[in-house]
């Protein structure tokens, strides 16, 4: 089965046998040259007023199909699972961030401490030494967490 949403609008067109120049078409009703202009789902011939979208012009090449109702109701349910797994990823993200972010106040304040104890005080180098080791790890997380792709996001929470 193709749907019409697969297509777009311009390959459509060439395949109705209109010709692509620059950004119009030539309309292949009328002959009209640089006739036809185009958005991302719709186009229009200004000289015969030929019109349409992905949908009525895949239905008039022959490509579009209507969806039977188990399909559409397996698509249906596609949709809402993938929906469900989005918002799961979504929380699951937010508490990884909130969590992350609490680490990093938390090594903020060890860091703090350990500039009052002072150079000479032997715990000083060793708390430096560990939030200097963890801090990178966490705030390249957070990078993830906050811009990274969907894959990344995904593999940052498991």
């Amino acid at each position: 089965m193709i749907e019409a949403a697969q297509f777009e609008i311009g390959v459509l067109l060439e395949k109705a046998g209109a010709r692509p120049r620059g950004k119009r078409f030539d309309c292949p009703k009328c002959g009209g040259v640089r006739t036809i202009t185009h958005a991302d789902d719709v186009f229009y011939c200004h000289k015969c007023q030929w019109k349409g979208n992905t949908v009525s012009l895949a239905k008039e090449l022959g490509l579009y199909q209507r969806l039977s109702p188990a399909e559409y109701r397996e698509l249906r349910q596609n949709r809402e699972r993938a929906h469900d797994a989005a918002l799961r990823l979504y929380a699951a993200a937010h508490a990884r961030q909130l969590e992350l972010r609490d680490d990093l106040r938390i090594l903020g304040r060890l860091e703090q401490r350990a500039h009052e104890m002072g150079a000479d005080d032997p715990n000083t180098w060793e708390i430096l030494s560990t939030v200097y080791e963890l801090r990178p790890a966490i705030e390249r997380d957070l990078d993830v967490l906050e811009s990274g792709s969907a894959k990344d996001i995904f593999q940052a929470v498991r």
